[in-house]
């Protein structure tokens, strides 16, 4: 039986959170919720692709506020908002479902201070950037990051991971199946904690995936490559790394954005 448009956009939304797509479960009933709730931004949500119906397409807005991420040896908690804004969304003929990436913004964190307090130049620090692959396949929410390792002696192409060889998440509310010596850990199924928009609230949790090793660090040419390889422990693989992202999710279908 088919899904009501109703089911099939609600699904949408849980797909952002992460349960596949819109042939993903459904968000739990509305719950009493005391959360201060973060700013939802829908003006970075992304063009429709020629002739697709707007009544059939959600925009979505993620707002991780929490957790952690560990990539090989640099474990750090979630401190800033991390933005991503994306589009679901299926043709009611076809039932064919698309996803269009919109943006993604996130903070600088400090993975080493500074010498003596210094924060500029003997400080390091640390920004997810977005490297492609985003979608709602297989009941998980793909998402291939690369950090940009910032420091003025490293220079400014100083990369762990790139958008060849990205650190490729599967993002999921589930449980996850990680090779050793990871053990399966699980996030939350999304619930209802506001309206208008409808937002949700989940913990998304992939402990299964690989860290490529630095590139292009010092002068650009990759001279100080050992060094942040060194201290960040790289390449890691898969089973020594995790990533907990404590979310916000607000969704509109494109009939009701401006």
């Amino acid at each position: 039986m088919r899904l009501s448009l109703r089911r099939r956009l609600q699904a949408g939304a849980a797909a952002l959170t992460v349960t596949g797509g819109l042939l993903g479960g459904l968000a739990t009933a509305p719950a009493a919720s005391a959360d201060t709730l973060p700013s939802f931004d829908f003006s970075a949500c992304p063009a429709l692709p020629s002739g697709a119906d707007p009544a059939y397409a959600q925009c979505n807005v993620a707002v991780t506020t929490g957790g952690t991420m560990q990539l090989g040896s640099i474990k750090e908690t979630i401190s800033s908002p991390i933005t991503l804004t994306y589009t679901t969304g299926f043709d009611p003929v076809t039932l064919e479902e698309y996803t269009i990436f919109g943006s993604f913004k996130a903070s600088r964190f400090q993975v080493q201070p500074g010498l003596f307090g210094d924060p500029f130049v003997t400080a390091v620090y640390a920004q997810p950037q977005y490297a492609g692959g985003l979608n709602t396949d297989g009941g998980t929410l793909n998402l291939n990051l690369k950090v940009n390792v910032q420091n003025p002696l490293l220079g400014g192409k100083c990369y762990i991971g790139s958008n060849t060889k990205p650190i490729a998440l599967h993002l999921t509310p589930g449980t996850t199946s990680p090779p050793p010596p990871n053990t399966p850990i699980s996030g939350t199924p999304p619930e209802v904690v506001g309206t208008n928009p409808t937002v949700l609230k989940t913990t998304v949790v992939d402990n299964a995936f690989a860290v490529p090793k630095a590139d292009g660090c010092g002068l650009d040419l990759g001279v100080e490559n050992w060094a942040v390889n060194l201290y960040a422990g790289l390449p890691s693989a898969a089973g020594h790394n995790t990533a907990i992202f404590n979310q916000y999710v607000a969704y509109k279908t494109y009939t009701d954005l401006p």
